[in-house]
């Protein structure tokens, strides 16, 4: 139901940006973009995990949402974001929402601010799953540095807390990633599913 919530808050500002807005397909700074779509996709690795049942490796996240431009330096908007991740039993997944916010450093870096809801967590399918928080320094919305905090509940240590740092593609780049990404994503879902 959650899920669900999520992408209706995404679709109405999708929609209205079309209708009233100079839509871009990548935000060039060139001052005439109103809105453009987050495609990002990341590799991440834990760097710093409490003690748990399930050890992260390797994490895979896509992340798509839409940005609306406020002024000169600042944007703002919503995203759904898919994370596959290997463990020590297996590869799981997450899925959450984001509100993102980006203040463009110059007319080449930006960084951005993403605090979240993890609304799944398959190896604990029970509800609510917890908080994430993002920091990315990116270089023309192309590529950048992340790093990515979740707060996990767990079935029974209460929650566990992984810090992620990797490496993210953005715009076009970001697009084919998370294209693969879904497919392989989806796949990685449905086969935790069934386990």
């Amino acid at each position: 139901m959650k899920t669900v919530s999520g992408t209706f808050l995404i679709i109405p500002l999708f929609v209205i940006s079309i209708i009233t807005a100079e839509v871009c397909m990548r935000y060039d700074q060139s001052g005439t973009c109103t809105s453009y779509p987050i495609t990002d996709f990341s590799f991440n690795l834990p760097v710093a995990q409490t003690d748990s049942t399930i050890k992260r490796d390797l994490d895979m996240t896509a992340d798509l949402g839409w940005m609306f431009v406020l002024d000169g330096s600042f944007d703002l908007g919503p995203s759904l974001f898919f994370s596959a991740y290997s463990s020590s039993d297996g590869w799981h997944s997450q899925l959450g929402t984001r509100a993102n916010l980006r203040y463009h450093l110059n007319d080449e870096f930006n960084l951005d601010i993403s605090p979240g809801l993890i609304l799944t967590d398959s190896p604990f399918p029970n509800g609510f799953a917890g908080y994430t928080i993002g920091l990315y320094f990116g270089w023309k919305d192309w590529v950048g540095l992340t790093t990515r905090l979740d707060f996990v509940d767990t079935l029974h240590s209460g929650h566990d807390q992984v810090l992620h740092i990797g490496l993210c593609f953005g715009s076009y780049g970001g697009m084919g990633l998370t294209s693969a990404g879904i497919i392989g994503g989806g796949i990685a879902y449905m086969s935790s599913r069934m386990n």
